[in-house]
């Protein structure tokens, strides 16, 4: 964000279906960001996960099936 400076303002202005999926024990991005950018997306619902940043195929059935639900 340093670099690129603060998207804030284009989350703001999405207007599509989000799903923001994030890692509660993200050592990379704090959980503070997933909730920020559910928070800036319009409409957008957060899923917090007990993972961190990776998403281990244990968790792909929950994933798909939040995704499902998501989409339809």
């Amino acid at each position: 964000m340093i670099l690129s400076g603060s998207r804030a303002d284009a989350l703001r202005e999405l207007r599509v279906p989000t799903l923001v999926i994030h890692g509660l024990d993200d050592t990379l991005i704090d959980p503070s960001g997933g909730r920020r950018t559910a928070d800036l997306v319009p409409g957008a619902e957060l899923m917090l996960l007990p993972e961190g940043h990776d998403r281990p195929r244990e968790l792909w059935p929950t994933l798909i099936d939040a995704l499902v639900a998501h989409t339809t």
